[in-house]
């Protein structure tokens, strides 16, 4: 059979499969219904008089996924109906029936009366305070839809808004923040900004030290007959607060501060704390000292006679929380009167947590003819010195066996082991006063991080390099959703040795390779921030951005040049060639949410730039792709632009595909599939590639080099499915990866579909990755 007729075949089963789905779907259950059951199928929004309605196609979207309830999916309601034996609890048609199927939705009077209510309720907290509303249902077989009529004389503005005008110390605090109201003349009318503006004065009461004023103290009086003109609808509004029990609301400093740094909530009434500290304004109750007084005192946000801030007590649990060493924070007050001061006696309850952990992680790729296997052991303590200092230490080991690679006319082994140590320290504050700390958010500490890395790879028929790093730097949380690293310092010092006769001469023929390969230091700094709405307990949609900015060389260069003469080499220190480069990466992920499954899709990409000093970028600080986290179709470091380090179709893992750019775009569908066992299931989709920028030639492959105009056309596809034993807190992981499309083959020859049902071919290109955790 000659292609065109394979590939027809192909398609053909295909066509099949998608033409049969939908039959499915489209078959009639009505056999499976009484005779008095009717389904639910749509629900329609129609207003009388479009014209009074602001915004009508949002309003009417609103409407309808307010109404419940929601209509069957045909194929998910076939399944149910046709799957399984509702007699019996087990087989594999019923697992089909309960992980896909849906019941049935049938069409209920009373549903219909309780979403009458609920739309006239919506429609009047947006404004539309005289409505009626009526329905009509029609029916086609046995399926119901229903259409809600709406009349509506149309939407109020806010015409005035009245605020008290006694002398009180509460409406004076209303009346000096009031140029930051949510409620503004003219502007349409909501409940919702009725509700936010009575929150924005009473945080901001509490916030000055009136501690007993809560948000149900502020109530509204709505006059909806103030302007009743068609097409001129106008409200009034008095903002009015319940009046204090004995007279004005007081205002409150805080007075003493009691801290248990050790406390046991299942404990509490039989243990008897012996000793006390007083520490400055505190008073430490605890049997055996688990963090220093010093510690705690920073962490504690005012000091004894300031006045009570809600927001800096807020501030406080969260410094507290933030040391890492507790896992409660409760924080509890008791009025106490002086004269004619009013005190709050703080009471901090801490409850201690787990303080020391290890762990270990297992990260396993093959393909065709080879295989990698790496396992890293790690341990953690969070309070090692007594200040809520964490130190994490690491090691790591793995191999690749398997895979060859054509250098200098000989064919050598790929096979590489690697090794990497990593200790990491960090200090709950800024420990040099560069003035950082007055520019950061007081809702959390700031933390101060030392680190030190070592790498040793070697492989043995190419080379051997050592890699050594030590950082210095800072972190803060801005708010909750931002977040700030910089890296003051940035070294790294790279030593590759024992090349051999074979490497060295294709390091001959490739000279900007050979900048790469040779032995270097690196000395520069970088700022990461970190943007995020993802709510810890709350299962929501929520985004992760990431951006980085490196630089490195600069400064060096520019000391340099004032004492050394430039020639046509590199600067070097001590005898050591350093880089100069500046890198931007980006990391950008939506994840939508559901019941029982969730769609995951990220963006990532970054590109590095050498100049003056350098024409490529280290080889420790280029991009590759592939592997059980990225491109998963593909062998780790398995692309480069439209090249490829073998001249099969399968693309072998290289030391040399590596590049200054890199694009990548993941997708996955993430579900439930035996939730009794913490199983999951994914389908995942990679879209990607990497590129050379730097130090281009005219003896340079063109097949490696970024180009506007093609660079789509080499972007490489994986796909695959994916199963997870997914328990809380540890997933373990494994990815089944094809290359749909490789950008090395001819153009004709790229994509893989047409393959996809030859066994033979699966089982040459599947790409197996075992590893634990997610992989974005």
């Amino acid at each position: 059979m000659n292609k065109v007729d394979e590939t027809y075949r192909y398609n053909s089963g295909y066509l099949f499969i998608v033409l049969f789905a939908m039959v499915l779907a489209g078959c009639s259950v009505s056999k499976h219904l009484g005779p008095e059951e009717r389904l639910y199928n749509d629900t329609n929004i129609v207003f009388d008089d479009s014209a009074v309605v602001v915004n009508e196609n949002q309003l009417k979207y609103n409407l309808e996924e307010l109404s419940q309830p929601k209509a069957n999916s045909k194929l998910w309601l076939w399944v149910y109906y046709n799957f399984g034996n509702p007699e019996k609890e087990k087989g594999i048609g019923n697992f089909i029936r309960n992980r896909f199927g849906q019941k049935p939705v049938f069409y209920e009077q009373p549903e219909v009366d309780r979403n009458i209510l609920a739309l006239k309720k919506y429609l009047i907290d947006q404004g539309y305070f005289s409505s009626t509303i009526k329905h009509d249902t029609s029916q086609v077989d046995h399926l119901v839809d229903v259409t809600y009529h709406i009349s509506t004389e149309g939407r109020h503005r806010i015409r005035n808004i009245t605020y008290p005008d006694d002398t009180s110390n509460i409406t004076n605090l209303i009346r000096n923040i009031q140029e930051q109201t949510y409620l503004k003349p003219n502007d349409y009318y909501s409940l919702s900004k009725l509700v936010s503006e009575r929150s924005r004065i009473a945080t901001e009461a509490r916030n000055q030290g009136y501690f007993d004023f809560k948000d149900d103290r502020i109530f509204y009086f709505v006059d909806t007959n103030a302007v009743k003109e068609k097409g001129n609808l106008a409200s009034d509004i008095w903002l009015q607060y319940k009046e204090a029990e004995n007279g004005d609301y007081k205002k409150y400093n805080i007075g003493l501060t009691h801290v248990y740094p050790n406390y046991d909530l299942s404990r509490a009434s039989s243990i008897r704390i012996r000793d006390s500290l007083y520490y400055q304004d505190l008073i430490i109750y605890q049997n055996n000292q688990i963090i220093n007084p010093r510690t705690l005192k920073r962490s504690i946000v005012q000091d004894y006679g300031d006045t009570y801030s809600e927001e800096r007590q807020i501030a406080t649990s969260n410094h507290l929380l933030d040391l890492g060493i507790y896992k409660f924070v409760n924080l509890k007050y008791k009025i106490r009167e002086s004269g004619d001061t009013n005190f709050l006696d703080r009471y901090i309850y801490l409850t201690p947590g787990k303080v020391q952990n290890a762990g270990a992680a297992l990260e396993m790729t093959t393909r065709p003819g080879a295989f990698g296997v790496s396992v890293r052991a790690s341990y953690s303590h969070n309070n090692i010195f007594g200040g809520a200092e964490r130190l994490d230490l690491s090691v790591s080991t793995g191999f690749e066996r398997g895979g060859r690679i054509a250098i200098a006319d000989d064919t050598l082994s790929n096979n590489l082991q690697e090794i990497t140590a990593r200790a990491d320290l960090s200090f709950p504050r800024f420990i040099l006063p560069f003035g950082l700390a007055n520019n950061t958010s007081s809702f959390h500490i700031p933390r101060t991080r030392l680190g030190l890395v070592a790498n040793f790879q070697e492989r043995p028929e190419l080379f051997t390099l050592y890699n050594y790093r030590f950082t210095f730097g800072y972190d803060w949380d801005e708010t909750r959703r931002k977040r700030h690293q910089v890296s003051l310092l940035n070294f790294n010092t790279v030593r590759i040795t024992k090349k051999s006769e074979s490497f060295n001469r294709f390091l001959e023929d490739n000279p900007l390779l050979s900048r790469s390969f040779s032995n270097l230091f690196i000395l520069g700094s970088s700022y990461t921030y970190t943007l995020t709405n993802q709510e810890i307990n709350r299962p929501t949609n929520y985004y992760f951005f990431l951006g980085q900015l490196e630089a490195s060389g600069n400064s060096t260069y520019l000391l340099t040049s004032i004492f050394k003469e430039k020639t046509n080499d590199p600067f070097e220190i001590f005898g050591r060639e350093f880089s100069q480069f500046t890198k931007v990466d980006f990391d950008f992920r939506y994840n939508w949410l559901g019941k029982k499954a969730n769609l995951v899709t990220k963006i990532s990409g970054g590109i590095g730039l050498a100049y003056l000093n350098s024409v490529s970028l280290p080889i420790v600080k280029q991009y590759y792709a592939g592997g059980a986290n990225s491109m998963r179709g593909f062998p780790i470091r398995g692309l480069l632009g439209s090249s490829s380090s073998s001249s099969s179709e399968i693309a072998q893992s290289s030391f040399d595909q590596t590049g200054d750019l890199k694009l990548e775009w993941n997708i996955e569908y993430r579900f439930d599939l035996y939730q009794d066992l913490y199983l999951k299931g994914a389908i995942f989709a990679d879209i990607g590639n990497v590129w050379k920028v730097n130090g281009i030639d005219l003896e340079t492959d063109q097949r490696k080099v970024f180009a506007a105009d093609r660079f789509l056309s080499e972007l490489a596809v994986a796909g695959g499915v994916g199963v997870r034993v997914d328990i809380q807190y540890f997933v373990l992981r494994l990815d089944l990866g094809l290359p749909l499309k490789k950008p090395f083959l001819e153009k004709g020859d790229r994509w893989s579909f047409n393959k996809i049902g030859n066994s033979g071919w699966i089982r040459n290109n599947m790409v197996y990755n075992i590893a634990l955790g997610y992989p974005f």
